[in-house]
């Protein structure tokens, strides 16, 4: 007897979160923004239940907040909870680095390389949003190759909160997605040298300049909900 193993088909809730959770990432959705769910109704085409039970499946992740009574809205940051994220990410993506070199060193270093070209050529046709999902990929890379559940999941606990705020302030900084590129370049060199107390050390920099970077577009209202100086379109 042949038999073929089933697939099960997504849940029309944990599709309805894949397209939110892709506008957040994306930038579409701003920090702190109410996401309207009469308005998801009547985009996705689906009736309330999933389109509730899709913001519970995001809230776990982290990205959104549901506030009763009010509805439900993408998270939001502060100068602390920005410099709490960066020093996890720098104890993180050291170790992660290093597990993935150790179990599959290869396919780690042709993904990076592979992801480096690809930001070059979104760096040159000056795709802001592209260039922030590549990223988002190459800092994750690490954690696709590592072959460590736990390690993963550890990522995954800020990385939709990470890529989040990559979206929201690569688009305001051109000049610093050209810094960013030579600091991955740089990142990438010294894995394939194992260089890790220099990989260390370059990581660290390139962490706490995003982590200045942060700050930057907190102060100057681009993680918010509505950019100062300028009104919402209703």
């Amino acid at each position: 007897m042949t038999l073929a193993r089933i697939i099960p088909a997504k849940s029309l809730a944990e599709t309805a979160a894949a397209q939110i959770r892709d506008a957040i990432l994306s930038g579409a959705f701003r920090l702190g923004e109410n996401i309207s769910e009469d308005r998801l109704v009547d985009h996705l085409g689906v009736s309330r239940t999933p389109v509730r039970d899709a913001m519970a499946i995001l809230a776990r992740e982290g990205l959104v907040v549901v506030r009763p009574k009010r509805g439900s809205f993408v998270f939001e940051t502060s100068p602390e909870d920005i410099k709490a994220i960066c020093a996890y990410r720098e104890i993180l993506e050291t170790q992660g680095a290093r597990v993935a070199l150790g179990n599959a060193r290869q396919a780690y270093l042709d993904e990076l390389t592979a992801i480096m070209d690809d930001m070059k050529t979104a760096l040159e046709h000056e795709d802001a949003v592209a260039y922030g999902r590549l990223d988002t990929q190459f800092h994750n890379a690490a954690f696709r190759h590592c072959g460590n559940s736990y390690l993963r999941d550890a990522n995954a606990l800020v990385a939709g909160r990470i890529a989040a705020l990559r979206a929201s302030i690569t688009a305001p900084y051109a000049e610093r997605r050209a810094e960013s590129m030579a600091e991955h370049a740089t990142l990438t060199d010294l894995l394939a040298r194992a260089d890790l107390d220099a990989f260390d050390v370059a990581l660290k920099v390139h962490i706490r300049r995003t982590e200045d970077v942060y700050s930057r577009a907190l102060a100057e209202g681009h993680l918010g909900s509505t950019p100062k100086g300028k009104e919402r379109s209703k």
